[in-house]
């Protein structure tokens, strides 16, 4: 640039704390000078910094401070501009707010062409255009974010500094732009002083504070500033869109728990120095919803494998004073909500009313004792080890998710002597007590179409399985599997006799056992069940039925059928399908009109979903 550049002289004088603790007073204090040179500076400020470090939030916050008027500055996102006729338009939007965008798009259209615009309060030209554009302020942000070149952008934007005289600020994040050809050359014609922005935190989150809604929530958020920042320093986060979407996070958690949980405020703090940590690891992308899931056994293993260098083990290595592996909140719960997106109101209730803050010892599990053996008096837990094993003699726990709690912390009391036996004995210990449960018909049947059976991923109850990575856990966990297969089909006739009996008296639970969808009885989605039932029986009860239950019965059967269940999960029901199906048309046959065509139809209807290598089937049984 041929120009000379003004000398710069910024004079200071006393200032506060507040002033020097603030990262980005370089920029507050040149902004002020810059914006109030009295002749053209003849070169534009480029602000630079990384995405969501707050660029945008930090120049309009100067802007607003040094002008009580926004229509003294032009604020132009490039966000997604493409051709400078895009820039032209967003540049008269910007004046003329009072306009729809369509109309501006209209009038930007019209002053690229030379012509005037009447629809308005006065005609506009070109040079009404320029009059007001000359000596003005403009800030040009996303520079980074427009699709055209940054010569083009440069060489739109040199015309304002040159020669309309017009003081020009650009924000960007520059590494984005660095790699273009010719960009050095083009920045250093345009570009007088370039400032780098960092984090304010503490500036943004008292603004981001004021949109939090509930007001409850927002007091408690103001009352732990303090902890909310240095959580933010230590996890080097530098990112303010992160930190608003954590703090809304926050606040619909806030809302779901119970009064009783907010005025405990030891808790509460512990609580939201684990979620804004584990928010934030999640939001910037270090670490994934897999390694939520059983984070404690990931750590670990991080930990055993001291050269490898993995996320998670940097992650927990991050945030000083916290143990991101802390149960209070379960991987479910963190997953639904920092994942998912999901308030589940019924989790946050049982994992916040399990955990040591606000279980009353006398109210836990002797196997949850030994669980949280790290946080429970040595008495206590021994205590509970004594209790466990009279409890396991009496067979007193049925749940699977216990079960494999239990012996998978008895694997590891046996190695740390707090069990007498070995690993082995552990596992022939499993097996005896999941048979015993079985044969005494109260081992839970495997249902495989449950959402809950196919998301355990080494967790039940909000905690992690011990030792789950081990050959004999997986051993232990393979067999109560086996077990409860096999459960499933010892209690089939039982149940075929029951769903006979529902069928006359509640057809509807009669069709939600079979199809679902969940709730109350849809626990035989994909069990061979009607093949105990024989199909003339069936046939008859059915058409003893009213037209209406008759018409959903068989309406059930083909949504049952559907998708090709009958070649997968429901195989061991296809020869009763084949036989319903070929009974119901002999007996069309030999019937009148109407009950002849009433029987084709329904057949018909589950019919067409049986593989046409039925017959195969058939004789090769």
């Amino acid at each position: 640039m041929d120009q000379a550049r003004p000398v710069i002289d910024i004079t200071c004088s006393m200032v506060t704390m507040s002033e020097v603790a603030d990262p980005n007073r370089h920029i507050r204090e040149y902004l002020s000078y810059y914006l109030s040179l009295s002749s053209p500076p003849g070169y534009a400020v480029m602000i630079r910094g990384p995405w969501g470090i707050g660029k945008t939030f930090l120049i309009r916050q100067i802007l607003a401070q040094l002008f009580d008027d926004e229509k003294a500055y032009i604020y132009v996102s490039l966000y997604g501009v493409d051709a400078p006729s895009e820039i032209d338009t967003a540049i008269f939007a910007a004046t003329h707010p009072i306009l729809g965008s369509k109309a501006a798009k209209v009038v930007g259209r019209a002053l690229n062409a030379g012509l005037q615009f009447k629809g308005i309060e006065n005609p506009i030209t070109i040079q009404d255009f320029e009059r007001r554009t000359t000596g003005a302020i403009y800030v040009f942000d996303d520079i980074e974010r427009s699709s055209m070149s940054s010569d083009a952008i440069f060489g739109y934007i040199n015309q304002f500094v040159e020669h309309s005289g017009c003081r020009v600020i650009l924000v960007a994040n520059e590494a984005e732009l660095e790699s273009s050809d010719g960009y050095r050359r083009k920045r250093e014609k345009l570009v007088g002083q370039t400032l780098e922005a960092k984090s304010a935190v503490r500036g943004a989150l008292s603004a981001f504070l004021v949109d939090v809604a509930h007001a409850e929530a927002r007091d408690h958020l103001r009352s732990v500033e303090n902890h909310i920042v240095e959580l933010y320093e230590q996890g080097e986060v530098n990112n303010l869109r992160v930190l608003k979407q954590t703090l809304w996070d926050f606040e619909r958690f806030y809302q779901a728990i119970e009064p009783h949980h907010r005025q405990h405020a030891r808790a509460m703090l512990h609580i939201l120095r684990l979620l804004f940590a584990l928010s934030f690891e999640i939001k910037l992308g270090r670490l994934n919803a897999g390694q939520i899931r059983g984070r404690k056994d990931h750590w670990i293993t991080a930990m055993m494998n001291s050269n490898e260098d993995a996320p998670i083990k940097s992650s927990f290595e991050r945030y000083k004073g916290i143990d991101l592996s802390d149960t209070t909140l379960s991987d479910e719960l963190l997953i639904e909500l920092l994942v998912n997106g999901v308030i589940d109101e019924l989790l946050i209730k049982r994992d916040l009313d399990s955990s040591a803050w606000f279980l009353e010892p006398a109210d836990e599990p002797s196997w949850r004792t030994i669980w949280h053996r790290f946080e429970r008096d040595d008495g206590a837990v021994v205590e509970a080890i004594g209790m466990l094993q009279r409890e396991l003699a009496k067979l007193q726990y049925r749940d699977p998710g216990e079960i494999l709690h239990i012996f998978g912390m008895m694997l590891m009391m046996t190695d740390v002597n707090l069990l007498e036996g070995d690993r082995d004995s552990v596992v022939e210990s499993a097996k005896t007590y999941i048979v015993a449960l079985r044969e005494r018909g109260e081992l839970p049947p495997l249902n495989a179409n449950s959402f809950m059976e196919n998301s355990r991923h080494g967790a039940w109850g909000g905690l992690g399985f011990i030792d789950v990575g081990s050959e004999h856990f997986r051993e232990i966990y393979g067999f109560l599997d086996e077990q409860r297969q096999l459960a499933s089909i010892e209690r089939l006739p039982a149940l075929a006799a029951r769903l006979m009996d529902e069928l006359g008296e509640d057809p509807d639970l009669f069709c939600r056992r079979l199809v679902g969808p969940g709730g109350e009885g849809s626990d035989l989605i994909e069990g061979p069940v009607l093949r105990e039932i024989d199909p003339a029986e069936f046939l008859a009860a059915v058409q003893h039925q009213p037209a209406l239950v008759e018409c959903q019965v068989f309406q059930c059967l083909a949504s049952r059928y559907n998708h090709g269940a009958l070649g997968r999960e429901l195989e061991d029901e296809l020869l009763w399908a084949k036989s319903l199906r070929d009974a119901m048309l002999k007996l069309a046959e030999a019937s009148e009109p109407v009950r002849r065509n009433k029987l084709t139809i329904f057949a018909e209807w589950f019919g067409q979903h049986i593989p046409d290598d039925s017959a195969e089937a058939e004789g090769a049984t």
